[in-house]
């Protein structure tokens, strides 16, 4: 069976509009960890989340979620720096209890919290966003035709 429809029917404006505003961030996230070695920014993540809150809003009149959304596909980046901190805690020596424990830690504070943080980061974005078009809108001139 075939599916019919495109991919913005399938998915729902949320998704796509977080979508356009998530995938974008991801290289320029993972290009300021590299530069810096050590850093993630996430102001990548809050533009991207910005546009997404945007573009929902002038389209759909609707701004929740779609930050939120943008942040955590945005926050896809800090599988990289997930991924350095994991091979650091694993070449610890000691007990296994002491490796198996920094392990769990570096995915709990680097993982969950990172994507926590680049989902609040995007969700903020898109209030941004969503507020900026209604200000835009708001300052467009009326014409007849509307």
């Amino acid at each position: 069976m075939t599916r019919t429809g495109s991919l913005h029917d399938r998915l729902g404006d949320r998704w796509t509009y977080a979508l356009l505003g998530g995938v974008p961030s991801i290289p320029f996230t993972t290009l300021a960890y590299w530069q810096s070695g050590s850093e993630m920014s996430l102001w990548p993540v809050f533009f991207g989340g910005l546009l997404a809150g945007y573009l929902a809003q002038r389209r759909t009149g609707q701004c929740s979620g779609v930050g939120l959304r943008a942040g955590l596909v945005g926050g896809l980046a800090i599988g990289w720096i997930l991924a350095d901190g994991l091979a650091a805690a694993s070449a610890l020596s000691g007990p296994t209890w002491f490796v198996v424990t920094a392990l769990v830690i570096t995915v709990v504070v680097l993982g969950v919290l990172g994507i926590g943080l680049a989902a609040l980061a995007g969700a903020v974005g898109g209030r941004v966003g969503g507020w900026l078009a209604g200000r835009v809108d708001d300052r467009r001139p009326t014409t007849a035709g509307r």
